[in-house]
């Protein structure tokens, strides 16, 4: 019989991929067995590398994949990563006992190798799907009108909902006269009515509604300018994240019309040149900023040493895991406590639902004492526990999807999390297009999956339970469904050109 030579079965990018995992697995039985901190700090990076080839074998169907662990690295592995290059004890400077590092990169290899597995049991359950469907079903007709009115009316109700957010934003930054971001967070209460701040939440769900019907280039791009326009106020205020998060989904959502669209290119000379630019642009202005918002000099500081200086800052969340497993005992003891749905529990317990069915009081904005010993919040409950007066005074250590599944389920809990994680990120963007209620529900989600590493577990996902997300969802669809029947509105519609000029497919 004829032998056949099995590594010609991989490609060239498998094969190192598999050699980085190797390499991996081996630096960690070498560290622990020699108990040293950069030998387990390589496994990290080369499991990381592992993954990362791993999305360049089907960048398009992996794209979300490539963007969590971008953020991994930043806020998870940099820190240690960057002391190991600059040759520093840096398991040192949490002033953790050696048990609180090594569990650090305990849970962050197990982040990173089952988002991996649960990523590659997603693409195998799409493909499983794909092949009991009937794929050749073409849309009717009436399924399509009913998307061009969906269109119409979500757009509508975004311009509309962005005028109350901005009045919102204002508020914010009229309270900032004179004062710092730390004031900020520890004294502003809106002065607004709440109907104001209902209104204004309907902001992002009935752009993500208006952009789940898949509009032109041309028609999404005015939405999506005001929508990353939307954060420059909290970013005045001194607060990042926003912009960054905004910029990110903006980015995304390019991509995946860009890859998806039969009729139009969405990324061109223009959007690359963008790219090109804006990406180095903004790790350095981010960068710059942290210091002036600190009042730190930085006229000494070269442009290479600020981006170190920018990754170093951000990967302080590697230090919180390891001071919040020593601290994990200590956590605020209650029935029913659970921080990884805190967010969802939080909502439904001390929400208006909640207040009037069991008499629960309202849980406060900002750093206080009932957050810090009540909420379902690991940031606010972690921070009060470790940092009290500093918490009290609007600082804090924030928090990570690790954490929290660790805290609440163990092991086991974050290891399925992370499967789950894994097999939602490649199948929901492999069947994009589908259900335009799911592609809303994913494009939310997008806003915020990204800050996890240094986040809630689920508070990306937590707005599927509030009555303002359904109301947003119920008022588009009932308005479009309206629109459908009436004629006359139609007939005003089509005078203004509101309508889509032509149906824009996947």
């Amino acid at each position: 019989m004829k032998k056949t030579n099995i590594v010609f079965k991989f490609s060239k990018k498998e094969i190192t991929r598999l050699l980085c995992l190797i390499i991996s697995g081996v630096s960690v039985i070498i560290g622990y067995s020699i108990k040293n901190f950069n030998v387990l700090c390589t496994s990290m990076i080369f499991l990381l590398i592992h993954n990362i080839i791993y999305v360049f074998e089907n960048t398009k169907d992996r794209v979300i994949f490539l963007i969590l662990h971008i953020t991994i690295f930043t806020f998870l592995i940099s820190r240690p990563f960057i002391g190991m290059l600059r040759g520093e004890k840096w398991w040192l400077e949490s002033g953790q006992a050696p048990e609180n590092i090594y569990f650090s990169i305990n849970v962050i290899l197990l982040s990173m190798l089952f988002i991996y597995i649960g990523a590659v049991i997603g693409e195998h359950i799409y493909q499983k799907v794909e092949r009991n469907n009937d794929n050749n079903q073409e849309k009717n007709q009436k399924k399509i009108q009913f998307r061009n009115n969906l269109q119409v009316v979500s757009m509508l109700a975004f311009y509309i909902t962005m005028c109350f957010f901005l009045v919102q934003e204002g508020e914010k930054l009229l309270y900032m006269q004179g004062r710092s971001y730390v004031e900020y967070y520890a004294g502003f209460h809106s002065q607004l009515p709440g109907i104001f701040y209902t209104i204004a939440s309907f902001m992002k769900y009935s752009l993500c509604v208006f952009l789940a019907t898949f509009p032109s280039k041309k028609r999404a791009f005015t939405p999506l300018f005001l929508f990353e326009l939307s954060a420059i106020p909290e970013l005045l205020i001194g607060v990042r994240n926003p912009i960054m998060l905004n910029s990110i989904f903006i980015f995304l959502y390019y991509i995946m019309r860009d890859i998806y669209e039969k009729r139009q290119k969405w990324i061109g000379k223009i959007e690359k040149v963008i790219l090109v630019i804006s990406i180095p642009t903004s790790l350095i202005f981010m960068t710059v900023y942290a210091y002036v918002r600190s009042g730190v000099a930085i006229a000494q500081k070269n442009i290479f040493k600020l981006f170190f200086d920018f990754f170093y800052g951000q990967g302080v969340t590697f230090n919180v895991l390891s001071i919040a497993y020593g601290y994990r005992n200590n956590l605020p003891e209650r029935p029913w406590r659970n921080y990884t749905f805190g967010g969802m529990i939080d909502y439904i317990v001390h929400g208006r639902i909640g207040q009037m069915l069991f008499g629960t009081d309202p849980l406060p904005e900002g750093n206080n004492w009932t957050n810090g010993t009540l909420s379902n919040n690991f940031s606010h409950n972690f921070s009060y526990l470790v940092r009290k007066d500093d918490y009290l005074n609007g600082q804090g250590w924030g928090s990570s999807y690790i954490l929290e599944t660790y805290v609440d389920f163990g092991y086991i809990g974050l290891i399925l999390f992370n499967l789950i994680l894994g097999i939602l990120l490649v199948y929901m963007l492999k069947r994009l297009g589908r259900n335009t209620l799911l592609d809303t529900i994913f494009l939310l989600s997008l806003t915020t999956i990204f800050l996890i590493p240094r986040a809630e577990a689920t508070g990306w996902l937590s707005f599927i339970v509030t009555a303002q997300f359904w109301a947003c969802i119920l008022a588009c669809y009932l308005g479009a469904y309206i629109c459908m029947k009436c004629k006359w509105i139609q007939n005003i519609l089509k005078i203004l050109h509101l309508y889509p000029k032509t149906d824009v497919e996947l």
